[in-house]
């Protein structure tokens, strides 16, 4: 609405100001005409000027993801080629050749004729205040664009972290970054977004049966008379292991360490602890430690992918 009215009196000031140049051209000696297109004149710069104002007290907000302001660019572009082709007309005007002697009765336009150079100094400083207001324009148009893609790339990576947490696929959100002009997305998060990654709830629940099987390979594997005595006889073929953590090096005592980093939500201390594991012994621990690793990488990655969002 704004745009067609600033425009609307940047014509009527043209038009005000070519109707008393004719007069002056046409050598009229009824000088009410010459007044009356000052007063015109004057009174177009005056309201041109508010409207100016106006427009900068629009741009001069910031804007937000929800309420940024509507620039109309193509009417800027509109109001731009008004004010050229109203200098270029001033122009033409003023360098007439002043008409031959004894042609008409001579008219004082001097009065005029300052305001004509008032009128043209006008003109240039409103195109040059345009310009400005343009370059401001497409600043903020920028700055809502940027800041939606942020927004839009945020929200993603929240609706990620949802998914880990849940197990769900998130090739959806990973889409939307890419879309978003994200760049360089963790593999840990392309390469499980369409599967998603085990929970830590299914880790914990599956993680007795697996450290049973760990430790019955690795007793297996023990040397004969290493047994330790009827109680590892015992356990051997009951196959009790330990739960609570204790120390040492034996697989029994690694997969107890274990077992209380995956319940206490330390899995990235559960699979350094599993490593140590003879290869035995972490043979039938390989799908487990798949998974594990799988989660543990993606919640780095995300980890990484938010920092670095913010930072930006």
């Amino acid at each position: 609405m704004f745009f067609p009215m600033f425009l609307g009196g940047l014509v009527a000031g043209g038009i005000g100001f070519a109707a008393a140049e004719m007069n002056v051209l046409g050598l009229r000696t009824d000088t009410s005409a010459i007044s009356e297109a000052e007063n015109t004149v004057a009174a177009d710069l005056a309201d041109q000027g508010a409207r100016i104002a106006a427009l900068e007290d629009v741009l001069g907000k910031t804007p937000t993801e929800t309420d940024a302001p509507a620039i109309d660019l193509a009417a800027m572009d509109e109001i731009k080629a008004s004010v050229a082709a109203l200098t270029a007309r001033i122009d033409e005007i003023a360098n007439r050749p002043a008409p031959a002697a004894g042609e008409a009765p001579q008219v004082d336009t001097s009065a005029f004729e300052a305001e004509l150079a008032a009128l043209t100094t006008s003109v240039e400083t409103q195109r040059d205040e345009i310009q400005r207001l343009l370059d401001n324009a497409l600043s903020v148009e920028e700055a809502t664009e940027q800041a939606a893609r942020a927004a839009t790339a945020q929200s993603a990576v929240a609706r990620i972290v949802a998914a880990l947490t849940t197990g769900q696929p998130f090739q959806t959100e990973i889409t939307d970054l890419q879309a978003g002009g994200v760049q360089d997305i963790p593999a840990a998060l392309t390469d499980a977004a369409e599967t998603g990654v085990a929970t830590s709830a299914n880790l914990q629940d599956r993680f007795p049966d697996v450290s049973r099987a760990a430790l019955a390979a690795a007793r297996a594997e023990a040397p004969a008379g290493t047994a330790g005595g009827i109680g590892s006889f015992l356990k051997n073929q009951l196959g009790a292991r330990s739960v609570t953590p204790r120390e040492g090096n034996d697989p029994d005592a690694i997969l107890s360490r274990a077992e209380a980093a995956v319940r206490d939500g330390r899995l990235a201390d559960a699979i350094t602890e599993i490593e140590a594991l003879p290869e035995g012994a972490k043979a039938p621990m390989g799908d487990w430690l798949a998974d594990a690793q799988a989660r543990q990488a993606a919640q780095d990655a995300v980890q990484t992918l938010t920092q670095r969002l913010t930072a930006n």
